[in-house]
């Protein structure tokens, strides 16, 4: 699990790196359309190449946006879940040193569910990790 937390961090750190650049980016070449836009001299092709790229930057900038909120959601997810783990762990030491409980099913069943909800969390940064990727390549001819 903490292999995964770092993932996520690392991340998430190259993510919002790339917003703020594409923010920077994004906000010069608005300026550029904005003036083109409103340009008398300016065709009609020329305004609308100057829409549409404007449109696709707002586009990017809200894909990247959404990203890194997914990423921050699954961030506190695996926190959470991390907690859990060492939570129950704790309770799990404690109720076996008092000799209450001698290895019980429930606790055995939660440690389950944690397993399986590391799992689920890993299998979605992965994903995210992917769809990222392809997301990257199908737009590269943008750039």
């Amino acid at each position: 699990m903490d292999e995964v937390l770092e993932m996520l961090q690392k991340f998430t750190k190259r993510l919002e790196k790339a917003v703020e650049e594409t923010k920077e980016a994004s906000a010069k070449q608005s300026a550029v359309y904005e003036q083109l836009f409103a340009s008398s001299e300016a065709s009609q092709e020329q305004k609308l190449r100057a829409f549409i790229g404007k449109t696709l930057e707002l586009d990017r900038m809200e894909r990247l946006n959404s990203q890194l909120s997914l990423l921050y959601a699954l961030q506190i997810f695996a926190f959470k879940v991390k907690v859990l783990e060492v939570s129950v762990g704790k309770i799990n030491e404690q109720l076996v040193q008092s000799g209450v409980l001698q290895k019980s099913g429930e606790v055995e069943d939660i440690k389950k569910n944690i397993d399986a909800l590391k799992i689920l969390i890993e299998a979605h940064y992965e994903s995210m990790k992917e769809i990222n990727e392809n997301q990257n390549r199908n737009l590269g001819y943008i750039h």
